[in-house]
């Protein structure tokens, strides 16, 4: 890489402040982790002691309530799927291979393995060597203290390689499922696609009602020359479960990645996607939406870093925000030097349905390139009183009529779910979650 091209502001800086209680409560929460399970490498120590354990003085975690996360004591209680009445399959109808994952230990009988030419699909923890090591100065175990973590003690999840020119015929749906009480979970899912490979994931995380614990899941993606990638990703997880969530995708020329996330419910959820655009003519989008209701928090931060020329990127974020919840999305899109003739398209809107909700929302654009077509914008605002005094005056209830409206509101995120199972079923469980009517009666299909 050359000079020009090397990260700016983007990038943590070399030094950050450290902050005596998250430092202790981070020594805490590694020791307990060392008293239950096996760590990886050296090189991910090195990597964690490196790192300033996050804290609201560090600007990418200044919204974010970090010291949620210290409140469990750890186990490694694992239960099987059928103990913790756990479906094996969330999505009514859904035709996919699965792998299943109980508190971050795969489950076997409840999974159905890829059977294909060219495809190798199984638990990381079959592959022989578990251990996956940082790829370079980029990937998150090297720039983030809770990717570190993953890093040292995640040793289950998906490994996936599918070789070039290989359509997979039926998506992957991933299952992980929390259970009890003071446990951590952490995956790692570990992705490649050959040129002109094409896959569909469905990530899908849930947890019982009694749960109180923590999740933890990096996955790490590349994506070749022509290669396309979707993943639909959503979280439902009931009870006390803090949810942490990594994507690294890396594309090459003419490739397609697409992550589509919704939380449907979730104690304290933060997403983390990096997109690196490393190849002409490939293509990024990101889209999600988020409904957090009464005491819920949600974090949504992205980066697209568009390294090359001629390339394009696009996202959509959405939120609704219920009762006393709290919501942030931070996206950053950043155009490197080189990355001439780049069009990005970002964009955020949200709705606050209470009058104790609240959003800290900071869209970015970080451009060093003078060829290129970029924008950004935000929004805040309450339901539309017309739209809803109309709707009402016309005979529908106003929980019928807040539901329309955030159908429409939301809509055109949920398009972007690939998988139309998938679709219904987000729809259902928002649905049942804030008791509106089954959003099937208003189908985002155009047809």
């Amino acid at each position: 890489m050359t000079d020009s091209a090397k990260p700016q502001l983007m990038d943590r800086p070399k030094t950050e402040a450290k902050h005596a209680a998250s430092e202790t409560s981070g020594a805490a929460f590694l020791a307990a982790l060392d008293g239950t399970r096996s760590a990886a490498t050296s090189a991910h120590d090195e990597a964690l002691d490196r790192l300033p354990v996050p804290h609201r003085r560090v600007e990418r975690w200044k919204y974010t309530p970090v010291a949620a996360w210290w409140k469990d004591v750890l186990s490694t209680e694992v239960h099987t799927v059928q103990a913790a009445g756990c479906e094996a399959n969330p999505v009514p109808g859904l035709d996919a291979y699965r792998l299943v994952f109980v508190n971050g230990i795969f489950d076997a009988l409840a999974s159905d393995l890829p059977v294909h030419s060219g495809v190798v699909c199984m638990p990381l923890s079959q592959k022989g060597d578990a251990a996956v090591q940082p790829v370079d100065a980029f990937s998150p175990e090297t720039t983030d203290w809770f990717a570190g973590v993953n890093g040292k003690y995640g040793q289950e999840g998906l490994y996936l390689r599918v070789a070039k020119g290989v359509t997979l015929d039926r998506p992957i749906l991933v299952h992980h499922h929390t259970t009890g009480s003071g446990v951590f979970n952490a995956l790692r899912h570990d992705i490649a696609l050959e040129a002109h490979a094409q896959v569909t994931l469905v990530h899908w995380s849930t947890a019982a009602s009694s749960a109180d614990g923590s999740v933890n899941i990096l996955t790490r993606a590349a994506v070749a020359d022509g290669a396309r990638l979707h993943i639909d990703k959503v979280q439902d997880e009931e009870g006390q479960v803090r949810h942490i969530a990594f994507e690294d995708i890396r594309q090459s020329s003419d490739s397609h990645a697409e992550v589509h996330t919704v939380t449907v419910r979730g104690q304290w959820v933060r997403n983390d996607l990096a997109f690196r655009i490393n190849g002409s003519g490939a293509h990024a989008e990101l889209n999600g939406a988020f409904l957090p209701g009464e005491g819920e928090f949600v974090d949504n931060h992205t980066t697209v870093d568009h390294r090359v020329a001629h390339c394009t990127s696009s996202e959509n974020y959405k939120g609704i925000l219920y009762g006393k919840s709290t919501g942030v999305f931070n996206g950053k899109v950043f155009v490197r030097p080189d990355a001439q003739q780049t069009n990005a398209y970002q964009q955020n809107a949200n709705i606050l349905a209470s009058d104790k909700a609240s959003i800290n929302a900071k869209p970015e654009l970080e451009i060093y390139a003078d060829d290129v077509k970029c924008s950004h914008g935000c929004t805040v605002g309450q339901f539309d009183s017309d739209a809803l005094f109309y709707a009402r005056s016309r005979g529908v209830g106003l929980e019928a009529a807040k539901a329309m409206l955030v159908h429409a509101f939301i809509g055109d995120v949920l398009k972007g779910i690939k998988v139309a199972e998938v679709r219904l079923e987000v729809e259902h469980r928002l649905a049942e979650k804030h008791g509106w009517e089954v959003w099937s009666d208003y189908p985002n299909d155009d047809a």
